[in-house]
């Protein structure tokens, strides 16, 4: 045997070792999706849906909560079923009425739309046990990129105890109120340009 092949075998050894001492990462205990709650008719117009833009600690899978002293930590044992702004956009995209004048579309599928519905999610967290969901909502105009209206919506929900499963599901209804408004003032926006 030379040399390499010695020094080979014994790094593969080393290497070996240290992958098994790594810890396995924590599965969670529950996985929460966030879904439109409503069907709202009267989109008399057809509109991309972007995905809300959002702080990565925010857009992602973890649910945070925010401590008295406003430092953020994730909840242990619960995550979203997946990145949080995407759920938040397919439920808009789908909390729209579908068989209406107009659709809402993901801008993926390349459909040429008049208006665009674009969202700033600038909080997603659990307060003590409340949860909380802020974002800033505009409609544009597709055409010229004008900016037809903006909106603050905010929503609060109160967990049923303190618990991680039901902070979740405050966290999970307050997101879902603000999808709700959301949605429904794209329809009144759009309703007047009519």
């Amino acid at each position: 045997m030379n040399m390499k092949t010695l020094i080979l075998g014994g790094l593969a050894g080393l290497l070996a070792g240290c992958v098994s001492v790594l810890p396995e990462p924590d599965a969670p205990e529950a996985l929460y999706s966030i879904d439109a709650d409503a069907d709202f008719q009267g989109l008399r117009h057809d509109i991309i849906v972007r995905e809300p833009e959002a702080p990565r600690l925010v857009a992602g899978q973890n649910l945070i909560s925010e401590g008295p002293d406003g430092g953020l930590r994730v909840v242990p044992g619960v995550e979203w079923s997946g990145s949080a702004t995407r759920q938040m956009q397919l439920a808009m995209v789908n909390s729209f009425r579908t068989g209406e004048a107009g659709h809402a579309v993901l801008p993926e599928l390349g459909v040429l739309a008049g208006f665009e519905l674009a969202t700033q999610l600038s909080v997603l967290r659990l307060r003590g046990d409340t949860g909380v969901c802020e974002m800033t909502v505009s409609v544009l105009s597709t055409r010229d990129r004008s900016l037809l209206a903006r909106i603050e919506i905010a929503s609060r929900e109160q967990a049923s105890s303190s618990s991680a499963s039901a902070r979740a599901l405050a966290l999970k209804a307050a997101a879902m109120g603000c999808i709700s408004g959301a949605s429904q003032f794209a329809i009144q926006t759009l309703d007047e340009v009519s």
